[in-house]
């Protein structure tokens, strides 16, 4: 029964690692290719819209412009604190011991090992997640910053090429993608 149970683990995981692989291949091809076909495609293209909007007139849409952005600041570090905390428990539960796991709801091999190996792969999961929410907080604070330059009212010698309407777009975007 126990052979049976290692040889699940060894078709499931890689099973489920390609399926995964796939389908976020796929996706990519589709916001690349055909991003009014996608809802992050369209989110993108949105955003790019609302940054525009709100660089027209910063002395008017400021405000607006940076408490969007505190709130999506807001959301990535309530993700990112939900995340150090399930990797906190994770953390827990992998060294309480080696208790009656039989009663636990776990597919595949159930030995120490491998349960010590699939609580640190979920934990690696949210280490990982906690560190892009950290980071998609990173471009949301620069972009706060940079959305509120008045560009328009830069003379011509002061004017920095790279600081568009399309360069604080993108930094938003990378927030938001980080943020995914």
């Amino acid at each position: 029964m126990t052979t049976e149970k290692k040889y699940l683990d060894c078709v499931l995981v890689p099973m489920g690692i390609f399926l995964m692989m796939a389908y976020h291949l796929w996706l990519l091809y589709r916001i690349v290719k055909h991003p009014t076909k996608t809802v992050i495609g369209v989110n993108t293209i949105n955003r790019r819209f609302w940054v525009r909007a709100m660089m027209q007139d910063v002395s008017k849409n400021g405000v607006l412009a940076v408490q969007t952005l505190r709130n999506n600041i807001m959301a990535s570090t309530l993700l990112a604190s939900t995340a150090i905390m399930l990797s906190s428990l994770i953390a827990v539960l992998m060294t309480s011991g080696s208790g009656d796991r039989s009663s636990w709801l776990v597919f595949g091999d159930r030995s120490d090992l491998a349960f010590s190996i699939k609580f640190f792969s979920i934990l690696v999961c949210f280490l990982v997640a906690f560190l892009l929410n950290l980071q998609s907080i990173r471009y949301y604070s620069h972009a706060s910053i940079l959305i509120n330059v008045p560009f328009k009212k830069m003379s011509q010698h002061q004017r920095h090429h790279h600081l568009t309407a399309e360069y604080v777009a993108t930094t938003v975007n990378r927030g938001s993608y980080f943020g995914l």
